[in-house]
Protein backbone atom coordinates (compact mmCIF):
# COMPACT_ATOMS: atom_id res chain seq x y z
CA UNK A 1 0.00 0.00 0.00
CA UNK A 2 1.87 3.26 -1.04
CA UNK A 3 1.91 5.94 1.44
CA UNK A 4 0.25 9.32 0.41
CA UNK A 5 2.18 12.61 1.23
CA UNK A 6 0.76 15.44 2.41
CA UNK A 7 2.47 18.85 1.78
CA UNK A 8 2.65 21.44 4.17
CA UNK A 9 2.90 24.94 2.87
CA UNK A 10 6.42 24.94 4.66
CA UNK A 11 7.04 21.44 3.36
CA UNK A 12 10.09 20.98 0.90
CA UNK A 13 7.82 20.22 -2.00
CA UNK A 14 5.52 23.31 -1.78
CA UNK A 15 8.55 25.21 -0.94
CA UNK A 16 10.18 23.64 -4.39
CA UNK A 17 6.94 24.53 -6.39
CA UNK A 18 6.78 27.95 -4.93
CA UNK A 19 10.34 28.58 -6.00
CA UNK A 20 10.03 27.06 -9.47
CA UNK A 21 6.92 29.53 -9.78
CA UNK A 22 9.25 32.43 -8.84
CA UNK A 23 11.59 31.87 -10.98
CA UNK A 24 9.19 31.75 -14.07
CA UNK A 25 7.55 34.82 -12.76
CA UNK A 26 11.14 36.24 -12.78
CA UNK A 27 11.95 35.27 -15.79
CA UNK A 28 8.71 36.42 -17.37
CA UNK A 29 9.26 39.78 -15.81
CA UNK A 30 13.13 40.19 -17.00
CA UNK A 31 11.88 39.00 -21.06
CA UNK A 32 8.92 41.35 -20.56
CA UNK A 33 11.20 44.29 -19.91
CA UNK A 34 13.92 43.61 -22.61
CA UNK A 35 11.01 43.25 -25.23
CA UNK A 36 9.69 46.42 -23.86
CA UNK A 37 13.11 48.03 -24.40
CA UNK A 38 13.72 46.52 -27.72
CA UNK A 39 10.34 48.05 -28.95
CA UNK A 40 10.85 51.25 -26.79
CA UNK A 41 14.34 52.23 -28.60
CA UNK A 42 13.02 50.85 -31.73
CA UNK A 43 10.08 53.66 -31.29
CA UNK A 44 12.53 56.34 -30.01
CA UNK A 45 14.95 55.85 -32.95
CA UNK A 46 12.17 55.68 -35.55
CA UNK A 47 10.90 58.46 -34.05
CA UNK A 48 14.51 60.06 -33.67
CA UNK A 49 14.68 59.16 -37.54
CA UNK A 50 11.52 61.08 -38.87
CA UNK A 51 12.19 64.27 -36.56
CA UNK A 52 16.05 64.10 -38.39
CA UNK A 53 14.02 64.08 -41.72
CA UNK A 54 11.85 66.76 -40.88
CA UNK A 55 15.11 69.22 -39.41
CA UNK A 56 16.93 67.99 -42.41
CA UNK A 57 14.17 69.46 -44.76
CA UNK A 58 13.61 72.74 -42.99
CA UNK A 59 17.68 72.75 -43.31
CA UNK A 60 17.58 72.52 -46.62
CA UNK A 61 14.78 75.10 -47.14
CA UNK A 62 16.46 77.68 -45.12
CA UNK A 63 19.57 77.25 -47.19
CA UNK A 64 17.59 77.69 -50.52
CA UNK A 65 15.95 81.00 -49.11
CA UNK A 66 19.06 81.67 -48.19
CA UNK A 67 21.49 81.68 -51.49
CA UNK A 68 18.20 82.73 -52.92
CA UNK A 69 18.18 86.10 -51.06
CA UNK A 70 21.74 86.63 -51.24
CA UNK A 71 21.21 86.45 -55.26
CA UNK A 72 18.87 89.16 -55.03
CA UNK A 73 21.13 90.72 -52.86
CA UNK A 74 24.01 90.95 -54.72
CA UNK A 75 21.88 92.28 -57.65
CA UNK A 76 20.67 94.97 -55.65
CA UNK A 77 17.47 93.78 -55.79
CA UNK A 78 15.10 92.72 -58.90
CA UNK A 79 12.88 94.89 -61.23
CA UNK A 80 9.11 93.15 -61.80
CA UNK A 81 6.20 94.56 -63.73
CA UNK A 82 3.89 96.72 -61.26
CA UNK A 83 0.62 94.70 -61.74
CA UNK A 84 -2.80 96.16 -60.76
CA UNK A 85 -3.30 96.13 -56.83
CA UNK A 86 0.46 95.54 -56.33
CA UNK A 87 2.01 97.70 -53.55
CA UNK A 88 5.56 99.39 -53.84
CA UNK A 89 7.68 98.54 -50.60
CA UNK A 90 7.10 101.83 -48.62
CA UNK A 91 10.21 101.01 -46.78
CA UNK A 92 12.69 100.96 -49.76
CA UNK A 93 11.62 104.63 -50.36
CA UNK A 94 13.28 105.30 -47.34
CA UNK A 95 16.46 104.17 -48.96
CA UNK A 96 17.87 107.66 -50.35
CA UNK A 97 19.31 107.35 -53.96
CA UNK A 98 17.44 104.05 -54.56
CA UNK A 99 15.21 103.40 -57.11
CA UNK A 100 12.25 102.01 -56.68
CA UNK A 101 10.06 102.25 -59.66
CA UNK A 102 11.36 102.57 -63.14
CA UNK A 103 9.73 102.61 -66.67
CA UNK A 104 11.08 100.68 -69.62
CA UNK A 105 11.07 102.02 -73.19
CA UNK A 106 7.81 100.90 -73.80
CA UNK A 107 6.36 102.79 -70.15
CA UNK A 108 5.82 99.64 -68.59
CA UNK A 109 6.37 100.26 -65.09
CA UNK A 110 8.57 97.82 -62.86
CA UNK A 111 8.93 98.23 -58.85
CA UNK A 112 11.97 96.83 -56.93
CA UNK A 113 12.02 93.76 -55.15
CA UNK A 114 14.57 93.87 -52.19
CA UNK A 115 15.36 90.11 -50.78
CA UNK A 116 13.02 89.63 -48.24
CA UNK A 117 9.74 90.90 -49.80
CA UNK A 118 10.85 88.27 -52.72
CA UNK A 119 11.45 85.55 -49.99
CA UNK A 120 7.54 86.83 -48.59
CA UNK A 121 5.77 86.97 -51.63
CA UNK A 122 7.22 83.44 -52.67
CA UNK A 123 6.62 81.96 -49.02
CA UNK A 124 3.07 83.17 -49.52
CA UNK A 125 2.78 81.39 -53.45
CA UNK A 126 4.43 77.90 -51.80
CA UNK A 127 1.49 78.05 -48.97
CA UNK A 128 -0.98 78.52 -51.33
CA UNK A 129 -0.30 75.15 -53.12
CA UNK A 130 -0.12 73.47 -49.86
CA UNK A 131 4.02 73.39 -49.40
CA UNK A 132 6.38 74.86 -46.99
CA UNK A 133 6.20 78.71 -46.28
CA UNK A 134 8.59 81.38 -45.14
CA UNK A 135 9.03 83.86 -42.82
CA UNK A 136 11.81 86.77 -42.15
CA UNK A 137 11.47 87.84 -38.22
CA UNK A 138 13.65 89.80 -36.45
CA UNK A 139 13.93 91.46 -32.83
CA UNK A 140 14.38 94.89 -34.59
CA UNK A 141 11.83 94.56 -37.80
CA UNK A 142 11.24 97.14 -40.38
CA UNK A 143 8.24 95.90 -41.52
CA UNK A 144 5.36 95.04 -38.97
CA UNK A 145 4.66 91.83 -40.67
CA UNK A 146 7.83 90.77 -39.74
CA UNK A 147 7.24 90.84 -35.79
CA UNK A 148 8.62 87.72 -33.91
CA UNK A 149 5.96 85.39 -32.12
CA UNK A 150 6.47 83.46 -28.78
CA UNK A 151 8.75 80.52 -30.91
CA UNK A 152 10.51 83.20 -32.96
CA UNK A 153 11.32 85.64 -29.96
CA UNK A 154 12.87 82.49 -28.20
CA UNK A 155 15.08 81.33 -30.74
CA UNK A 156 15.98 85.00 -31.80
CA UNK A 157 17.21 85.19 -27.67
CA UNK A 158 18.63 81.80 -28.49
CA UNK A 159 20.62 83.04 -31.41
CA UNK A 160 22.09 86.06 -29.68
CA UNK A 161 23.71 83.91 -26.85
CA UNK A 162 25.54 81.17 -29.73
CA UNK A 163 22.22 79.13 -30.50
CA UNK A 164 22.84 77.68 -34.16
CA UNK A 165 19.24 76.46 -34.68
CA UNK A 166 16.06 75.90 -33.39
CA UNK A 167 12.61 73.87 -34.15
CA UNK A 168 9.81 72.65 -32.68
CA UNK A 169 6.12 70.75 -33.53
CA UNK A 170 3.06 72.76 -33.32
CA UNK A 171 -0.39 72.37 -33.68
CA UNK A 172 -3.06 74.84 -35.39
CA UNK A 173 -6.24 73.67 -35.52
CA UNK A 174 -6.39 70.21 -37.04
CA UNK A 175 -2.84 70.65 -38.65
CA UNK A 176 0.01 70.00 -37.86
CA UNK A 177 2.84 72.13 -38.41
CA UNK A 178 7.09 71.24 -38.35
CA UNK A 179 8.86 74.65 -37.61
CA UNK A 180 12.57 75.59 -38.21
CA UNK A 181 13.86 78.27 -37.65
CA UNK A 182 17.92 79.72 -38.24
CA UNK A 183 19.73 82.99 -37.73
CA UNK A 184 20.63 85.43 -40.91
CA UNK A 185 23.96 86.90 -40.94
CA UNK A 186 24.58 90.02 -42.10
CA UNK A 187 26.64 90.37 -45.24
CA UNK A 188 28.22 93.46 -46.94
CA UNK A 189 25.15 93.37 -49.37
CA UNK A 190 22.46 93.92 -46.55
CA UNK A 191 24.06 97.03 -45.48
CA UNK A 192 22.37 99.07 -48.04
CA UNK A 193 18.92 98.19 -46.48
CA UNK A 194 19.93 97.54 -42.57
CA UNK A 195 22.72 99.93 -42.14
CA UNK A 196 20.27 102.67 -40.86
CA UNK A 197 19.50 100.08 -37.95
CA UNK A 198 23.38 99.56 -36.86
CA UNK A 199 23.89 96.36 -37.51
CA UNK A 200 27.80 95.38 -39.13
CA UNK A 201 28.85 92.69 -41.47
CA UNK A 202 28.77 89.22 -39.25
CA UNK A 203 26.07 90.32 -36.83
CA UNK A 204 22.34 88.39 -36.31
CA UNK A 205 19.91 90.97 -37.57
CA UNK A 206 17.19 88.35 -38.14
CA UNK A 207 16.22 84.55 -38.59
CA UNK A 208 14.20 82.72 -41.50
CA UNK A 209 11.53 80.87 -40.20
CA UNK A 210 10.37 77.89 -42.17
CA UNK A 211 7.02 75.87 -41.63
CA UNK A 212 6.60 72.34 -42.90
CA UNK A 213 3.03 70.44 -43.02
CA UNK A 214 3.55 67.63 -40.95
CA UNK A 215 0.11 66.03 -39.91
CA UNK A 216 0.37 63.44 -42.33
CA UNK A 217 4.21 62.12 -41.72
CA UNK A 218 3.16 62.96 -37.10
CA UNK A 219 0.22 60.12 -38.05
CA UNK A 220 1.99 57.81 -39.19
CA UNK A 221 4.35 58.13 -36.37
CA UNK A 222 1.62 57.95 -34.48
CA UNK A 223 0.07 54.75 -36.22
CA UNK A 224 3.56 53.08 -36.21
CA UNK A 225 3.45 53.93 -32.41
CA UNK A 226 0.49 52.17 -31.92
CA UNK A 227 1.11 49.20 -34.29
CA UNK A 228 4.72 49.06 -32.08
CA UNK A 229 2.84 49.44 -28.94
CA UNK A 230 0.29 46.37 -29.84
CA UNK A 231 3.23 43.72 -31.36
CA UNK A 232 5.25 44.73 -27.78
CA UNK A 233 2.14 43.84 -25.10
CA UNK A 234 1.07 41.09 -27.99
CA UNK A 235 4.91 39.65 -28.24
CA UNK A 236 4.99 39.71 -24.16
CA UNK A 237 1.29 38.16 -23.90
CA UNK A 238 2.64 35.07 -25.99
CA UNK A 239 5.96 34.72 -24.45
CA UNK A 240 4.11 34.60 -20.59
CA UNK A 241 1.43 31.99 -22.29
CA UNK A 242 3.98 29.99 -23.55
CA UNK A 243 6.24 29.74 -20.43
CA UNK A 244 3.24 29.16 -18.33
CA UNK A 245 2.09 26.61 -20.68
CA UNK A 246 5.42 24.78 -20.63
CA UNK A 247 5.65 25.47 -17.01
CA UNK A 248 1.80 23.63 -16.16
CA UNK A 249 3.10 20.45 -18.43
CA UNK A 250 6.41 19.93 -16.48
CA UNK A 251 6.02 21.21 -12.65
CA UNK A 252 3.68 18.47 -12.17
CA UNK A 253 5.99 15.91 -13.31
CA UNK A 254 8.78 18.24 -11.15
CA UNK A 255 6.27 17.60 -8.24
CA UNK A 256 5.74 14.28 -8.85
CA UNK A 257 9.41 13.36 -9.03
CA UNK A 258 10.18 15.42 -5.86
CA UNK A 259 7.31 13.81 -4.30
CA UNK A 260 8.89 10.43 -5.13
CA UNK A 261 12.15 11.72 -3.77
CA UNK A 262 10.55 12.90 -0.33
CA UNK A 263 8.74 9.96 0.53
CA UNK A 264 12.18 7.70 -0.41
CA UNK A 265 13.89 9.93 1.92
CA UNK A 266 11.05 9.97 4.56
CA UNK A 267 9.50 6.64 4.62
CA UNK A 268 10.75 3.04 5.11
CA UNK A 269 11.11 1.14 1.55
CA UNK A 270 10.31 -2.55 2.62
CA UNK A 271 6.56 -0.76 5.20
CA UNK A 272 5.76 2.20 3.76
CA UNK A 273 5.83 3.92 7.37
CA UNK A 274 7.93 6.53 8.16
CA UNK A 275 11.92 5.82 8.75
CA UNK A 276 13.74 6.74 11.84
CA UNK A 277 15.23 10.48 10.97
CA UNK A 278 11.36 11.64 10.11
CA UNK A 279 10.02 10.09 12.98
CA UNK A 280 12.39 12.65 15.10
CA UNK A 281 10.81 15.64 12.73
CA UNK A 282 7.29 14.62 13.98
CA UNK A 283 8.02 14.41 17.47
CA UNK A 284 9.78 17.68 17.19
CA UNK A 285 6.88 19.15 15.66
CA UNK A 286 4.22 17.27 17.93
CA UNK A 287 6.07 18.36 20.90
CA UNK A 288 5.85 21.82 19.89
CA UNK A 289 2.37 21.70 19.22
CA UNK A 290 1.33 20.34 22.71
CA UNK A 291 4.10 23.09 24.30
CA UNK A 292 2.29 26.03 22.49
CA UNK A 293 -1.37 25.04 22.75
CA UNK A 294 -1.93 23.96 26.20
CA UNK A 295 -5.21 22.61 25.58
CA UNK A 296 -4.31 19.88 23.16
CA UNK A 297 -5.16 16.31 24.54
CA UNK A 298 -1.87 14.50 25.70
CA UNK A 299 0.94 12.91 23.26
CA UNK A 300 1.15 9.06 23.62
CA UNK A 301 3.97 7.08 21.84
CA UNK A 302 4.14 3.29 21.50
CA UNK A 303 7.17 1.45 20.81
CA UNK A 304 6.91 -2.45 19.78
CA UNK A 305 9.33 -5.13 19.15
CA UNK A 306 8.62 -8.51 17.47
CA UNK A 307 9.38 -11.59 19.68
CA UNK A 308 11.92 -14.02 18.44
CA UNK A 309 12.41 -12.05 15.16
CA UNK A 310 15.98 -13.56 14.91
CA UNK A 311 14.88 -17.40 14.74
CA UNK A 312 12.40 -16.07 11.89
CA UNK A 313 15.46 -15.22 9.79
CA UNK A 314 17.17 -18.00 10.87
CA UNK A 315 14.75 -20.77 10.13
CA UNK A 316 12.87 -19.23 7.32
CA UNK A 317 14.78 -17.28 6.04
CA UNK A 318 15.75 -13.31 5.24
CA UNK A 319 12.91 -13.20 2.79
CA UNK A 320 10.37 -14.67 5.20
CA UNK A 321 11.42 -11.76 7.53
CA UNK A 322 10.82 -9.39 5.28
CA UNK A 323 7.62 -10.81 4.59
CA UNK A 324 6.67 -10.95 8.34
CA UNK A 325 7.85 -7.15 8.66
CA UNK A 326 5.31 -6.26 5.71
CA UNK A 327 2.53 -8.70 7.72
CA UNK A 328 3.19 -6.92 10.32
CA UNK A 329 2.98 -3.12 9.17
CA UNK A 330 -0.05 -3.88 7.24
CA UNK A 331 -1.77 -5.17 10.50
CA UNK A 332 -1.21 -1.93 12.36
CA UNK A 333 -2.25 0.24 9.39
CA UNK A 334 -5.50 -1.42 9.84
CA UNK A 335 -5.58 -0.85 13.65
CA UNK A 336 -4.52 2.65 13.76
CA UNK A 337 -6.33 5.89 13.51
CA UNK A 338 -5.89 8.63 10.53
CA UNK A 339 -4.04 11.05 12.66
CA UNK A 340 -1.63 7.98 14.09
CA UNK A 341 1.68 8.07 12.74
CA UNK A 342 3.68 4.72 11.93
CA UNK A 343 7.40 4.66 11.81
CA UNK A 344 9.61 1.92 11.39
CA UNK A 345 12.38 2.42 13.77
CA UNK A 346 14.99 -0.04 12.96
CA UNK A 347 15.23 -3.83 12.36
CA UNK A 348 12.04 -5.46 13.87
CA UNK A 349 11.67 -2.34 16.08
CA UNK A 350 8.45 0.05 15.21
CA UNK A 351 7.14 2.96 16.59
CA UNK A 352 3.74 4.98 17.10
CA UNK A 353 3.58 8.56 17.76
CA UNK A 354 -0.08 8.81 18.94
CA UNK A 355 -1.21 12.59 18.65
CA UNK A 356 -4.41 13.50 20.91
CA UNK A 357 -3.88 10.36 23.61
CA UNK A 358 -3.15 10.13 26.98
CA UNK A 359 -1.90 7.27 28.53
CA UNK A 360 -4.99 5.21 29.07
CA UNK A 361 -6.25 5.33 25.83
CA UNK A 362 -2.19 4.34 24.18
CA UNK A 363 -2.80 1.38 26.36
CA UNK A 364 -6.14 0.26 24.64
CA UNK A 365 -5.02 0.73 21.89
CA UNK A 366 -1.30 -0.81 21.96
CA UNK A 367 -2.96 -3.87 23.84
CA UNK A 368 -6.03 -4.11 20.81
CA UNK A 369 -2.48 -4.08 17.88
CA UNK A 370 -1.07 -7.10 20.62
CA UNK A 371 -4.27 -8.96 20.44
CA UNK A 372 -4.53 -8.71 16.42
CA UNK A 373 -1.27 -9.45 15.61
CA UNK A 374 -1.27 -12.56 18.50
CA UNK A 375 -4.51 -13.55 16.37
CA UNK A 376 -3.19 -13.32 13.12
CA UNK A 377 -1.50 -16.26 11.07
CA UNK A 378 1.06 -15.81 7.94
CA UNK A 379 1.51 -17.58 4.95
CA UNK A 380 5.20 -17.84 3.58
CA UNK A 381 5.97 -18.55 0.02
CA UNK A 382 5.96 -22.38 1.01
CA UNK A 383 2.32 -22.34 1.86
CA UNK A 384 3.53 -23.12 5.74
CA UNK A 385 1.35 -20.80 8.33
CA UNK A 386 3.94 -18.70 11.01
CA UNK A 387 2.63 -16.75 13.95
CA UNK A 388 4.53 -14.21 15.78
CA UNK A 389 4.01 -11.87 18.85
CA UNK A 390 4.82 -8.54 19.85
CA UNK A 391 6.32 -6.52 22.99
CA UNK A 392 5.06 -2.78 23.23
CA UNK A 393 6.42 -0.04 25.56
CA UNK A 394 4.04 2.53 26.07
CA UNK A 395 4.57 6.06 27.47
CA UNK A 396 2.86 9.46 27.42
CA UNK A 397 4.84 13.00 27.12
CA UNK A 398 4.87 15.25 29.71
CA UNK A 399 5.64 18.97 29.93
CA UNK A 400 9.27 19.74 29.78
CA UNK A 401 10.46 16.63 28.89
CA UNK A 402 12.45 16.22 25.51
CA UNK A 403 12.50 13.43 22.89
CA UNK A 404 15.09 11.24 24.90
CA UNK A 405 13.57 11.05 27.76
CA UNK A 406 10.45 9.77 26.05
CA UNK A 407 11.92 7.85 23.96
CA UNK A 408 14.22 6.44 26.63
CA UNK A 409 10.88 5.74 29.01
CA UNK A 410 9.17 4.13 26.33
CA UNK A 411 12.45 1.64 25.56
CA UNK A 412 12.53 0.98 28.96
CA UNK A 413 9.16 -0.03 29.13
CA UNK A 414 9.62 -2.44 26.34
CA UNK A 415 12.40 -3.89 27.62
CA UNK A 416 10.58 -4.74 30.96
CA UNK A 417 7.77 -6.26 28.60
CA UNK A 418 10.64 -8.69 27.10
CA UNK A 419 11.80 -9.52 30.43
CA UNK A 420 8.37 -10.13 31.63
CA UNK A 421 7.69 -12.62 29.29
CA UNK A 422 6.82 -10.64 26.02
CA UNK A 423 3.52 -10.56 23.97
CA UNK A 424 2.66 -8.37 26.53
CA UNK A 425 2.52 -4.16 26.95
CA UNK A 426 3.98 -2.22 29.82
CA UNK A 427 3.21 1.43 30.42
CA UNK A 428 6.41 3.58 32.05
Amino acid sequence: MPIIVFMRKDSPLAYSASLAWRYLGIICLVISLVVIFVFWYFIDRVNTLIEDQLVAQGRAAFQEVVIMREWVAQHGGVYVKLKAGDEINPYLKLIPGLKVVVRDINGEIYTLKNPSLVTRELSELTEEKGMLSFKITSLKPLNPNNVPDAFERKALQAFEKGAKENYSIETRGRENVFRYIAPLITEQSCLRCHARQGYKPGDIRGAIGVSIPATFILEKMHRNSIFLIIATIGIIVLTILIILSVAAFFIPKLKAVQARLFEMATTDHLTGFLNRRELFNRLEGEFARCDRHKNIKALSIIMIDIDHFKQVNDTYGHSAGDLVLKFLATILRSCLRDYDMPCRYGGEEFFIISPETDANQAMKLAERLRCKVEAAEIRLEDKSLLRITISLGVSQYHAGENIDELLSRADTALYQAKTNGRNQVILL
